[in-house]
C-alpha cells in the first residue's frame, strides 16, 4: 500500500452536540492540532484498528 496521499477527496460531515464539539475542540488543542487534522488522524486510526492494519509511524 502507497503511502502518498492523492487527490481523492471524502467529504465528512457530522452533527455534534455544544458538549461533543467542546470535547473535540479541547482534544485537538490539546495535541496542537486542528480540528479537521484531529478528526481526519483519528478516523483512520479507526478503520486501520477495525481493519487490522499495523500503524507504523511516519517520521
Amino acid at each position: 500500500m502507497d503511502n502518498q496521499r492523492t487527490t481523492r477527496k471524502v467529504k465528512l460531515q457530522v452533527w455534534l452536540t455544544e458538549q461533543e464539539h467542546e470535547l473535540l475542540q479541547q482534544a485537538a488543542t490539546t495535541t496542537g492540532q486542528g480540528m479537521s487534522s484531529y478528526v481526519r488522524a483519528n478516523v483512520l486510526k479507526a478503520i486501520k484498528a477495525d481493519l487490522g492494519v499495523t500503524v507504523t509511524p511516519q517520521v
